[in-house]
């Protein structure tokens, strides 16, 4: 039986190559419906998404990155869609998400698309005073979160903006002053940064939890405190590799939810996106978004 699918596209992700993998995409599988959105703004799809939605729908075919991706799976849990199928082709500059699920090239999305097979695995539900949404991949607070504002405006360099712009903020060596409550523990300290992950990748293929699974019902808790900057320089060089996780600067656990209270005034980083402050509560919502794997 053919599928229909709703093709949901950032036309400016990775440099437009949405346009072509969606072309690449509809000429492979000839016998699929498609239904093809694109934004128009930010945001676009976790306000508007749940009106293309109906029974008809098969699965969402995402092209872009991992925001884009954020803004729709946003899109299915405020309409109650979390249960339409998702597959996210690798459009955008940093691919986090498909890094995990080895899926890097057009042609192994569309495969996937054809032979449709489904996997559950958890979101992170995050709550400000602002705000509640949902996270697939990262969230992040302090010195992570000021990078991923300094990429944003580094676009111009591509996939390399993450490692431009972390030499350049690790360099200024911010902190911030917060309370963390886990496991019935409260911790107050000057923080370098906090990163909460549901995937083992960040930004452009960085291995940030090794030990991170999609499908465990715990979110990977990374924890670096007040350092020099030398111990910085030492420190995320590692990253790429996870070795990182053996260093005694950095607390490592897996938690099902957490408290960050702070009042430093520097956005979050949700999902390779900047927004969001703290104070905010994270738990996990397991086994919430169905993939198709």
């Amino acid at each position: 039986m053919s599928k229909k699918v709703l093709c949901a596209i950032n036309p400016h992700s990775g440099k437009g190559r949405s346009q072509s993998m969606l072309a690449e995409m509809q000429a492979a599988l000839p016998d699929f419906q498609w239904v093809v959105v694109e934004s128009s703004t930010p945001q676009y799809f976790s306000t508007h998404l749940g009106g293309f939605i109906d029974s008809s729908i098969s699965a969402i075919a995402v092209f872009g990155g991992d925001g884009t991706m954020h803004d729709v799976v946003n899109g299915l849990y405020q309409s109650n869609h979390l249960t339409t199928p998702i597959l996210l082709f690798p459009a955008g500059t940093g691919n986090a998400f498909n890094h995990d699920l080895e899926c890097l090239a057009s042609s192994t999305a569309i495969e996937r698309l054809k032979k449709f097979e489904l996997q559950k695995i958890d979101l992170l539900k995050l709550s400000t005073p602002e705000q509640t949404m949902v996270s697939f991949n990262i969230i992040g607070w302090g010195l992570v979160a000021q990078i991923t504002a300094l990429a944003e405006r580094l676009r111009i360099f591509g996939g390399a903006r993450y490692t431009i712009a972390s030499i350049l903020k690790i360099f200024s060596n911010p902190t911030a002053f917060a309370t963390l409550t886990y496991s019935g523990n409260k911790e107050s300290a000057e923080f370098s940064f906090v990163l909460l992950m549901n995937t083992k990748h960040t930004g452009k293929g960085m291995m940030m939890a090794p030990y991170a699974s999609l499908s465990d019902g715990l979110m990977d808790v990374l924890i670096v405190k007040k350092t020099s900057l030398l111990n910085l320089l030492f420190l995320f060089p590692s990253i790429y590799s996870g070795k990182h996780v053996h260093s005694k600067l950095l607390e490592y656990k897996q938690l099902s939810s957490i408290t960050i209270a702070a009042t430093d005034g520097n956005p979050l980083t949700i999902d390779g996106e900047v927004k969001g402050r703290a104070p905010l509560s994270v738990s996990i919502l397991p086994l919430a978004l169905s993939i198709i794997k």
